[in-house]
Order: C-alpha cells, then sequence, then structure tokens
C-alpha cells in the first residue's frame, strides 16, 4: 500500500486528521488536532485499518533553547563520567525558529502485515499537558507513557499505574523540558 492509498483509506475512515506539514523521515505523519479523540482514531488505526503494533511513544517540548543550569560546565565533575570529558556548550536559541509552549507527542503505529508505518501527532499546550493513556489498547504504551510522564511531564489519563520511572522521587521537575533547572541533591558534590 503506498502512502497516497494509505492517506484515502485513513481520510475515509478518520476525517478529522490532517497530513502533516513536516513528516516524519518517510512516513506517512498525521496530526491530530482534538486530543479527546486520540483513543477513536488508535482504535480505528488498530481494529480497522491494522495498525496492530505500537512501536514507540516519543515527545518534544518546543519551548525553545534549555537553561543552562544543570549542564556540565567544568570537567569531569560527576565521578559517572569517563575520565577527559570535556565541558558541554550550552545551547542557544535558534534565531528564526517558530518556538511555541506546546509538547509534540508522537506515536508510531505499525502494521506488519502491510510492511507499513504511520505516525501519529498531536499537540499539547505545556502548562496543561495531557493526552488519553492507550494502554487499554496496546499494552506497549504502559512503560512509555511513564517514562514520557517522568521526563516530560505529560499526564497520560486512564494510565493504570503512572508513576515515575527513571528518576528518583525526590527529583524535582521534568529533566528533559526545556525550562528544567537542576536542583543540587545528595548526589551532586
Amino acid at each position: 500500500m503506498t502512502q497516497d492509498e494509505l492517506f484515502s483509506k485513513l481520510s475515509a475512515k478518520l476525517p478529522h486528521l490532517e497530513k502533516a506539514e513536516v513528516p516524519v523521515k518517510d512516513y506517512l505523519t498525521m496530526r491530530l488536532k482534538d486530543a479527546s479523540r486520540l483513543v477513536e482514531t488508535a482504535k480505528v488505526l488498530k481494529n480497522d485499518l491494522g495498525f496492530g503494533y505500537l512501536e514507540m511513544i516519543s515527545a518534544t517540548d518546543w519551548l525553545g533553547a534549555v537553561k543552562p543550569e544543570g549542564y556540565i560546565r567544568n570537567p569531569n565533575p560527576i565521578v559517572f563520567l569517563p575520565e577527559g570529558a570535556t565541558p558541554q556548550d550550552i545551547p542557544t536559541a535558534t534565531p528564526g525558529f517558530p518556538y511555541r509552549p506546546t509538547i509534540d507527542l508522537l506515536w508510531l503505529f505499525g502494521n506488519i502485515e502491510e510492511k507499513i508505518r504511520l505516525v501519529l501527532r498531536l499537540e499539547v499546550p505545556r502548562d496543561d499537558a495531557k493526552a488519553a493513556s492507550l494502554v487499554g489498547l496496546f499494552h506497549a504504551a504502559d512503560w512509555q507513557e511513564r517514562e514520557i510522564y517522568d521526563l516530560m511531564g505529560v499526564n497520560f489519563t486512564g494510565h493504570p499505574n503512572l508513576v515515575k520511572i527513571l528518576t528518583p522521587e525526590f527529583l524535582k521537575g521534568h529533566p528533559l523540558r526545556k525550562d528544567y533547572v537542576h536542583v543540587k541533591d545528595q548526589y551532586d558534590e
């Protein structure tokens, strides 16, 4: 099935989706504008269109350049770094880039029989970052949603066990958000 054929099928079954302006790799990338239709859309993809494999869930924070606090600026201040580790460059904003206060969620679905992939994108506001959980449809969503919750602060409503998975309980904030500032704890020098 070509991308055009897939797009025609998707448009017939899911008219609320639109083709994303910028595709992910060479996959057909569709944008979901209404977060309340996520579960309905995933059900149609899985049950009617054969996308029964959830390969990956990811997220991107589009706020802007990261804050330099928490970046390594002294050579090898942490014992876990290899000897001779060099300081990281402090990132700066790219002029003219359309930064915005949103988090872009991406789901990569696979249709194994047809050997095709589809990316579903959904932008959520940073200050109320939430989306419905897909754990009820795809067991593979369980730990991936927990990881995004932990590192990006996206609340997946309806998730049966939405707790931190990678960072300790005492860590405040979400380390992959662009405005995250590390607060020193007992593991810092």
